[in-house]
């Protein structure tokens, strides 16, 4: 290591500067769209529940990874890593449902 101190101006981060600011209000998106979801999610389970269905329905699930797949195609993003990422976006939605049922159960709503 040189004893010059490093300067993150002149070693070009300058640059990074609009890109990271860009995926700062990205990722700020990202996180409103996935709390919007699991409050649609909600309500989802509210029904389910006052109809007796399951939680997990899997032609709902094979139809929403097919999509994925299918926009994986357009958006030049692979299909695997859109796959896991909604895989995680289920599993934590089905949790989700999970304990919105189980609070209406247990406050004899259910």
């Amino acid at each position: 290591m040189s004893g010059i101190p490093f300067d993150p101006a002149s070693a070009g981060f300058q640059d990074l500067r609009p890109c990271r600011e860009q995926l700062d209000r990205i990722n700020l998106l990202l996180v409103d769209l996935l709390a919007e979801r699991m409050t649609i999610c909600r309500v989802i389970a509210l029904i389910k529940a006052r109809r007796g269905m399951p939680v997990i329905q899997p032609q709902r699930v094979l139809s929403t990874l097919e999509r994925v797949r299918e926009l994986s195609r357009t958006r030049q993003l692979r299909a695997e890593y859109l796959e896991d990422l909604f895989q995680l976006i289920i599993e934590e939605t089905c949790d989700e449902e999970l304990r919105v049922m189980a609070d209406l159960q247990r406050s004899g709503e259910g």
